[in-house]
């Protein structure tokens, strides 16, 4: 029988846990978390957007149980449950904004199981309403290449990649460095063919990216120039490659499960 290979979850986990002073690993686990389909386990079925996850008192105090798969959910309880999947940042809110101060067990069933507390679940919730970043309006006088250190673009590249993919319009992304008229120097992520409307949003993301890489605030600006600047840019800067936004036809779907829908988030009892 085939093995499974090990989720981008996963591979995130045992690798902060072989190196749990290595803050880029840790912080890359983080990032995985949020941007994962997380499996939950409830104590009763979801009443519309209502859920009452099952919660366990352990030694850590009160937690609830995510995993990483349909399966691995199933294989640990052994038996039919009731459950919802959810994306990673809607669990981190959830719990954050619950009175009980709950803690947050990841893939129990796994030798690499990793439990966050309930200051850790605030902190990660802080880090999706961060505004540090903004798109900005100041005039650049030259761009060149990007002068960040290795084991800080090793992290923030996959961090920016993961946050454009599937970004409708998108034309191009290009890290540089940049001297600003007027004196200030710093660096830019110059992003290329979006509408307007989604600038703002993607600005926001930038921001989410660069506190889970453990850069300064502030660090990095965002820049909507024509497609042709863009293509210049990259010439001297550093291009991304995220994952192409592909539009295909919408299938019929059944209603929307509770928490798949950013506009109606589940509420937590």
């Amino acid at each position: 029988m085939t093995e499974t290979p090990p989720s981008s979850l996963e591979t995130a986990l045992a690798r902060m846990q072989a190196a749990p002073d290595d803050t880029t690993r840790r912080l890359r686990f983080h990032a995985e978390l949020l941007d994962t389909e997380l499996f939950v386990l409830l104590a009763e079925d979801a009443a519309g957007d209502t859920l009452r996850p099952q919660v366990f008192d352990t030694d850590s105090g009160r937690t609830v149980l995510v995993f990483d798969s349909e399966a691995r959910l199933a294989e640990f309880a052994g038996q039919a449950v009731p459950y919802a999947a959810l994306p990673g940042r809607v669990l981190v809110t959830m719990l954050a904004n619950s009175p009980e101060g709950l803690s947050l067990l990841v893939s129990p069933d796994s030798d690499h199981a990793a439990l966050l507390a309930p200051d850790a679940i605030a902190w990660l919730a802080q880090t999706l309403t961060g505004t540090m970043t903004h798109e900005t309006e100041a005039a650049a006088e030259t761009f060149g290449p990007v002068t960040l250190p290795e084991g800080v673009l090793s992290l923030l590249v996959p961090a920016l990649e993961r946050r454009l993919r599937h970004t409708p319009g998108l034309d191009g992304a290009v890290l540089a460095s940049v001297r600003w008229r007027g004196g200030g120097v710093g660096h830019v992520l110059a992003i290329g063919g979006v509408a307007d409307a989604v600038r703002a949003p993607l600005a926001r993301a930038v921001a989410e990216a660069l506190e889970l890489s453990g850069i300064e605030a502030g660090a990095l600006d965002v820049i909507f120039p024509p497609a042709s600047v863009v293509a210049a840019l990259a010439e001297t800067g550093l291009p991304l490659a995220p994952e192409p936004w592909v539009e295909t036809p919408a299938p019929h779907r059944a209603p929307t499960p509770p928490g798949m829908d950013p506009a109606r988030p589940p509420r937590l009892r």
